[in-house]
């Protein structure tokens, strides 16, 4: 068993029984990752460029960047206290997902642990740090850090210290990140069909991150 197709053929002529399937399929991991990580590409400078004005209402903006969360069993031999989310009431990793303005998946890092918020995780992610030169922006919500290349909502502190007149641009701004964000969100929904990655995750840690990028480069194929 090599690829998806010949899987499904197993389900459907062979009879073989789900465990088997799951163990083959474990097994193979690594290859299922190195044989789809190619659709995720990160885009050149001059292809993020192109991006500039796809999102018509928000035209700095090329893309935007999420955090997710995978439920997990509490570990048994790593300190728990990196692993629980006091917010969620469960222990967790995250994703980190990097969506171009057309919502197509085109980076993805997993296997933070929750002690690491979402602005320090996307510090931690080289690829914004070189790859991404203003004025291209990523948009993110408000917990992510307001400096480049990232563009986040004005707070409400913020929009009370303007002038009326520019109170209404900052909400009619952050009206549109909300709007293109949830584009993103959808594309993380596509991904978390996969049951590996959407239900409580069972399998050693270090697996996950393998485990997302094969699950998202499924999502760019289908």
């Amino acid at each position: 068993v090599t690829d998806v197709s010949n899987i499904q053929f197993a389900f459907k002529h062979v009879l073989i029984s789900v465990t088997v399937v799951g163990t083959e399929i474990t097994s193979l991991l690594p290859v299922f990752c190195e044989k789809l990580d190619h659709f995720l590409v990160w885009p050149t400078k001059e292809e993020w460029r192109s991006m500039l004005g796809v999102w018509t209402k928000l035209p700095v903006a090329v893309g935007a960047v999420y955090g997710s969360s995978h439920r997990i069993y509490r570990p048994r031999v790593e300190p728990q206290k990196l692993y629980y989310s006091g917010h969620r009431h469960f222990h967790c990793l995250h994703t980190q997902v990097v969506c171009d303005a057309c919502v197509t998946i085109r980076y993805i890092e997993s296997g933070y642990a929750d002690h690491l918020n979402d602005a320090q995780q996307i510090g931690l992610m080289q690829k914004l740090g070189t790859d991404l030169i203003f004025p291209e922006m990523l948009i993110a919500d408000k917990i992510y850090p307001n400096r480049s290349p990232v563009l986040t909502p004005y707070t409400s502190a913020q929009i009370a210290c303007k002038p009326l007149v520019e109170r209404r641009k900052c909400r009619k701004f952050n009206s549109l990140n909300r709007k293109y964000r949830i584009r993103v969100e959808h594309a993380i929904a596509n991904l978390k069909t996969y049951k590996s990655v959407g239900s409580l995750w069972s399998h050693p840690m270090n697996m996950l991150s393998c485990t997302v990028r094969v699950c998202a480069s499924l999502v760019f194929t289908c």
